[in-house]
């Protein structure tokens, strides 16, 4: 019996929610959470309806991109990266699609909430998530299959999610907010980066058009280095312009992760190699994140 069968049905779904990309969904609500309580406006209910409301689009974009992916016929049950519950039998497409619909359901009862909170306009910031996570996997022309989806997760889960996160709280947010957001950006669109370098190949015989499909390898893994280098750049432009405090230097403590990630990414074309530098990648966002948030706390 394969390891993919023999899971229980919770497990299916913790797989398919892919949860280690769940941290890019919290590393952004938790830093403008945090830039919320320096500015005196924090508040707990906010915040916890935020961050699940959060950990819950990202959840569903991941099964709608799976459900897609399998409806398109570019996932195999030898294709990394994935969960495999659609393509072994383990679960049917339209319980994947149903669970993803579930997920928005109850984002979308969360964000009721939210709107209450932060006034009617945080309904249009979260209904803008809400499709731009449906519209990355969904349509017929999806975000995931243009050049274009890392520009699109950046302005998504690097600025915008940190925004309403404070705005949700405030009742508004003053323009250092999205400038201070712009280093969480970077690392983030490397995940997805990483992710399509690594399936250059099946997306190649998919008919996606990603980047290092349209740029070529090299050019990818040249994109890929300078969206990890622009974290560090960008906070240290807002350090050096009085946005975020001195303290949010602390950020350099996670500079040996994108040392070892600078060669991994270029080591090898082999995707079940590749897979753990997107893992790894995913885990670079988490350690800058929450470097990032203690350094602006402590300032």
């Amino acid at each position: 019996m394969s390891q993919a069968s023999s899971r229980s049905a919770a497990s299916e779904w913790f797989w398919l929610a892919r949860p280690f990309s769940l941290t890019a969904a919290a590393v952004p609500v938790l830093f403008g959470t945090a830039l919320a309580f320096r500015d005196g406006v924090f508040s707990w209910g906010p915040f916890f309806a935020m961050l699940l409301a959060s950990l819950l689009i990202q959840a569903a974009t991941n099964m709608f991109n799976e459900f897609y992916d399998n409806d398109r016929g570019l996932d195999t049950a030898e294709s990394v990266g994935i969960s495999g519950s659609i393509v072994k039998g383990n679960l049917t497409a339209r319980t994947v699609l149903v669970g993803a619909l579930v997920c928005y359901t109850l984002a979308l009862f969360l964000g009721l909430y939210l709107v209450y909170a932060g006034g009617l306009w945080i309904l249009v910031l979260g209904c803008l998530c809400a499709l731009g996570g449906y519209v990355y996997s969904a349509g017929r022309r999806p975000i995931a299959y243009t050049a274009f989806s890392e520009a699109a997760v950046f302005l998504f889960m690097g600025v915008l999610i940190v925004v309403i996160a404070y705005a949700v709280q405030a009742g508004g947010f003053p323009l250092y907010v999205p400038l201070a957001a712009l280093p969480i950006g970077g690392p983030v669109a490397a995940i997805l980066l990483a992710n399509n370098i690594r399936d250059m190949e099946s997306d190649r015989r998919g008919g996606r058009r990603t980047i290092p499909i349209v740029l070529g390898r090299s050019g990818a893994i040249l994109i890929y280095r300078l969206l990890l280098l622009e974290a560090y750049a960008a906070a240290l432009l807002l350090i050096l312009f009085g946005i975020v405090p001195w303290t949010a230097a602390i950020v350099v403590l996670s500079l040996p992760i994108l040392f070892q990630l600078w060669g991994a990414i270029a080591s090898t074309r082999i995707p079940a190699e590749l897979d753990p530098v997107v893992k790894r990648t995913a885990g670079l966002h988490l350690a800058f994140g929450l470097l990032y948030t203690v350094g602006v706390l402590l300032g």
